[in-house]
């Protein structure tokens, strides 16, 4: 669905379908552990509850102290609006990790992922190639666009129109096409039907299409993030090979579509001298003020004024604006926990296809942290949600042992204790 499908009325985008959701699951997983009774003889703990519940504690530590500061009407919506997107975020990550408990549930979630992304890959190639748009294509019935927001119309950069398929900017829709890319692969090799993994790799060929078509540097960085995980799940023959593909690959692009490419090469070439990357840079100093001015808690979270903070193109910096130091470690603490995903993920595998399925899961988290350095990761909808579904499914493979301190705890060291000799 496009990201500024909203309900006529006040909510504007706090009413986004996904977001609704994600809000729904965030009070169906508190009340799932508030009334779903412990049916296993031992008790178990899964660390990736624990990082996601420290992520939202500390950034509702943030929050609660940005509520004493009052700022005008639009600071005060903004608070709003970012306590609601980190519910939503944490929502979807405890309802993944609570009820995806079996690898046929967890491949289920991911084919579902992967066909919306693919599906938001094909409406930027066709933005591309034809004067086709079929972003608005399941919008839902009574619903409108949010006018508010600033790139509903397609923008250019080096003469070539920078598509967007259902994302709110050209940024964002590089980054899901660029995690679509590893997902594809990996139903192209491990689907268990002929037909569904012929399909992943043309999906995967969509993605690889489209990603250039929005002309961005994170997209590429993303990209090339997410191959450099996941090449560990493949042989040194395989990755010849797929050297050898990705060359042919890039010089046919080239042929086909020069100023797409031409565009892409000169913004990679030529960031010394791109506006937006003097921008970015220029941001610097007033975040360095900033943070000597506020620097454990920031302005709060969402307490940025719109007005002399728009978006910083980097979400640490964001993070440090509106959180300090307690927010910088949210941050620090939900990167950390996503890297020791991959190895909590490999170390449940008990297949080739688990293992490649948690490189690739890796891959994917990874590639999405590496774009936030570059973009406002957080600030966008799709990406976010898609980075903390990813997030729960490779963690709910993983859970530890927790001694249970209650009678029998108790009975074991008086019986020890019995049995110990005399003297």
């Amino acid at each position: 669905m496009p990201a500024y499908a909203i309900p006529p009325g006040p909510l504007k985008s706090n009413g986004s379908p996904a977001r609704v959701i994600a809000v729904m699951l965030f009070g169906l997983a508190l009340l799932g552990f508030l009334t779903l009774r412990r049916t296993r003889n031992h008790r178990t703990v899964n660390p990736g509850v624990i990082v996601v519940l420290l992520f939202f504690l500390l950034l509702m530590l943030v929050y609660g102290v940005g509520l004493l500061t009052t700022g005008d009407a639009l600071v005060e919506a903004s608070k709003t609006r970012a306590v609601i997107n980190l519910i939503a975020d944490v929502g979807v990550a405890l309802y993944v990790l609570a009820r995806v408990d079996t690898a046929r549930v967890r491949t289920i979630v991911l084919g579902c992922l992967t066909t919306g992304l693919t599906f938001a890959c094909s409406v930027g190639l066709l933005q591309g190639l034809t004067s086709l748009d079929l972003r608005f294509l399941f919008m839902p019935p009574g619903f409108v666009v949010n006018l508010d927001s600033d790139y509903l119309a397609l923008s250019e950069r080096m003469g070539t129109v920078r598509v967007l398929g259902t994302a709110e900017h050209a940024i964002e829709f590089s980054v899901l096409a660029a995690v679509t890319v590893p997902m594809t692969i990996h139903f192209a090799r491990f689907a268990a039907n002929r037909v569904v993994r012929w399909a992943a790799a043309v999906a995967c060929g969509v993605a690889l299409l489209s990603m250039p078509a929005a002309v961005s540097r994170t997209g590429v960085l993303t990209l090339l993030a997410c191959l450099l995980v996941y090449m560990f799940a493949f042989k040194v023959r395989q990755l010849a090979v797929a050297v050898v593909a990705g060359v042919v690959a890039i010089v046919g692009y080239a042929a086909y579509f020069p100023e797409t490419f031409d565009a892409l090469w000169r913004t990679i070439t030529g960031s010394v001298k791109d506006d937006s990357i003097l921008t970015r840079t220029a941001d610097y100093a007033a975040v360095s003020q900033t943070f000597r001015e506020h620097p454990v808690f920031g302005l709060g979270l969402g307490g940025a004024p719109p007005s002399a903070y728009p978006l910083l193109d980097n979400e640490w910096l964001r993070t440090v604006v509106q959180g300090g130091v307690v927010g910088l470690a949210a941050l620090v603490l939900l990167s950390g926990g996503a890297i020791f995903a991959i190895a909590a993920g490999l170390r449940r595998a008990s297949s080739p296809r688990e293992r490649d399925q948690a490189y690739m899961m890796g891959a994917i988290l990874v590639g999405t942290l590496v774009s936030s350095t570059t973009f406002d990761l957080f600030y966008y909808q799709q990406a976010t949600l898609t980075f903390f579904i990813v997030f729960g499914l490779l963690w709910s493979t993983y859970s530890v042992s927790v001694p249970d301190p209650g009678p029998s705890g108790r009975h074991d060291a008086e019986r020890d204790t019995a049995a110990a000799p005399e003297g």
